[in-house]
């Protein structure tokens, strides 16, 4: 008698998340459309920006504004002008160095002299609002120097730089964790489920991406229909992959090694497919790049929030289904013991179909995000793809939970470690971190000792 209440409880969770996610993607051509304040300088269809802050160096931390900005890179030179909280918001059209200069002459008397004027910034294509923050202050003694102790700069200025730049790189870290975990929820139940370490799933992620740019950026559907039509064809070409591909070898008792190996094979197979179709230049999905949520020195488009909230719902929904539903909780038992899970009357071929089904569908909505977060080429899955079996198994193999809080670590870490180490070390940190924690943890964070080995 409870096996209805459950699915009457699954199917008002289930209408009530899509309902939450059909509102979210019916404002997206609204929030493309909306008009830009006329004090912020929006990137005009650019993947990368830079957010420049001028604020007193005193206590009160006030903005400063009317203040010309000059942004200067290899193919870039405008001038702005600071809006009322002492910022600009800049689209640059490619990534790499640049020059922010503010125009000392247009600083009021009382505003006083700019700490390192001008500062050289590396922008990155991964990490939307590089911050340039100005402090300036009647007790600087020079133009262009860098704050002393002695003249009341130095202390001051270091805290408000550092949290300036700490707070948008845990936020957007939060987000590309949260997308990570949408593809490797999926990689983690199809290893629990079959056993298979899968190196082409990679390329469901950029499948996702890929179809969703060709709906809407070259058959310029609305961004809504896109999208659910690339998760659609995302869980199709699960579905195929299986009963064409992993279902006969299963079925002709290959190992796992040499599944392994075929799944390395399909990855190149496919990625230099897409390359072939796509071109290999850099793609943008149709997006607008003006700040729709704006929190302190936190700036976020409106793709960046409804992404985020997006993922939470239907990582939400996947935990319900996992814990309450029965092809849940028939998913868990295959994971424990497949073998006694067919012989409790479990339908395990079934169970892996719906795993693929489910991972794939997953995988490409997390490429379609990844995309409007840092646009996309016929790579993109295979670039973040060693990010997605780091989360897995730092989070412990097997375990849908433990791909969620390993995603989350690993995306947060890449961003804040950007503060301390190069743009191009940053993963390389990040497995470190996973390394250190594997040798005190080797099940990983929420995984059982039993599935060591």
């Amino acid at each position: 008698m409870a096996e209805p209440a459950q699915k009457s409880r699954a199917q008002k969770l289930a209408l009530g998340a899509f309902g939450l996610v059909v509102t979210l993607f019916a404002m997206m051509p609204v929030a493309a459309n909306a008009s830009t304040p006329a004090d912020i300088i929006p990137p005009e269809e650019a993947d990368q920006s830079i957010q420049v802050w001028i604020r007193l160096d005193d206590a009160t931390k006030t903005p400063v504004a009317n203040v010309g900005v000059n942004v200067e890179g290899e193919d870039f030179d405008e001038d702005f002008v600071t809006d009322a909280e002492g910022r600009v918001l800049v689209g640059v059209p490619d990534p790499g160095a640049y020059t922010v200069t503010i125009d000392e002459a247009t600083l009021a008397p009382e505003a006083g002299f700019p700490n390192k004027n001008p500062r050289e910034l590396s922008v990155s294509s991964e990490q939307k609002g590089t911050p340039a923050i100005f402090l300036v202050s009647p007790d600087n003694p020079a133009i262009g120097a860098e704050p002393t102790p002695e003249a009341g700069g130095g202390s001051q200025a270091a805290g408000p730089d550092f949290w300036t730049l700490f707070w948008p790189k845990v936020v957007t870290g939060l987000i590309f964790g949260l997308l990570l975990a949408l593809a490797a929820i999926g990689l983690s139940l199809i290893y629990g489920t079959t056993g298979l370490n899968n190196f082409a799933h990679g390329e469901l992620v950029t499948f996702g991406a890929l179809m969703a740019y060709t709906f809407s950026g070259i058959f310029g559907w609305p961004a809504p229909i896109a999208i659910v039509a690339a998760v659609i064809l995302g869980g199709v070409f699960g579905y195929v992959q299986n009963k064409g591909l992993w279902k006969p070898l299963r079925k002709r008792g290959l190992g796992l090694i040499p599944l392994m190996i075929v799944t390395i094979g399909l990855s190149l197979v496919l990625r230099y497919t897409f390359a072939f179709i796509w071109g290999a230049d850099r793609l943008s999905l149709p997006s607008s790049p003006k700040p729709f949520l704006v929190i302190g020195s936190v700036s976020l488009r409106f793709t960046d929030v409804a992404g985020a909230i997006i993922a939470i719902v239907l990582l939400l929904v996947v935990a319900f289904i996992l814990l309450r539903t029965k092809i849940g909780k028939a998913t868990r038992a295959v994971a424990d013991n497949r073998s006694l899970a067919a012989a409790s009357g479990i339908d395990v071929e079934g169970v892996i179909r719906t795993v693929w089904i489910g991972g794939a569908a997953l995988a490409a909505l997390s490429g379609v995000f990844i995309g409007y977060y840092q646009s996309l080429r016929w790579d993109t899955g295979a670039s973040i793809l060693l990010l997605v079996f780091a989360a897995v198994t730092l989070g412990g193999l097997g375990t849908a939970f433990g791909a969620l809080v390993g995603s989350l670590v690993i995306g947060v870490f890449i961003n804040v470690s950007t503060l301390w180490l190069p743009e191009n070390l940053k993963y390389v940190a990040a497995l470190v971190v996973m390394i250190i924690i594997l040798l005190f943890r080797p099940q990983g964070i929420l995984g059982r000792r039993e599935r060591i080995g």
